[in-house]
């Protein structure tokens, strides 16, 4: 048995996914924020591409919008996450190399998801439109929020 003591510290994590776990009351924030920051991005874009029912067109996709953008945060924070704990590499936000791969899979799978799954129904065209727009503008960017500035 070596004597290396096998040290995992929290502050390595990078925010929010660490404060999410060490402060559950955040998801009362993270929660209703992301619906929010949903919202807006879906009523901008239905007048950016006059879509004309607007009212019908939000009740039918906000809800996949908001799930799907939620579970392709947490996989890239799952990523972040198995960096830290599984390989142990350095800290996050503090290495772009290592937190902008998490976004980037965070915005592409919400692409995916959004292109296949909520918006399939939808015109080719403005089916790829919208999914760029929520793929681009609501990819989870406080992944590159340096974890040394939080404590």
């Amino acid at each position: 048995m070596s004597g290396k003591k096998n040290d995992i510290k929290l502050y390595n994590v990078l925010f929010p996914f660490w404060m999410l776990l060490l402060f559950p009351q955040v998801w009362l924030i993270v929660l209703p924020g992301n619906f929010i920051i949903d919202s807006l991005v879906l009523i901008i874009s239905m007048f950016a591409l006059k879509i004309a029912d607007k009212k019908q067109f939000y009740k039918r996709h906000i809800f996949k919008i908001y799930l799907f953008g939620m579970i392709s945060d947490i996989i890239g924070a799952a990523y972040l996450l198995l960096l830290m704990v599984v390989f142990d590499v350095g800290r996050m936000g503090d290495e772009l190399y290592l937190t902008a791969p998490a976004v980037v899979i965070s915005a592409f799978l919400i692409f995916i998801f959004n292109y296949f799954i909520t918006f399939k129904k939808t015109d080719k065209l403005l089916r790829l439109k919208f999914s760029l727009i929520f793929a681009l503008v609501t990819a989870p960017y406080t992944f590159l929020i340096p974890s040394s500035w939080l404590y």
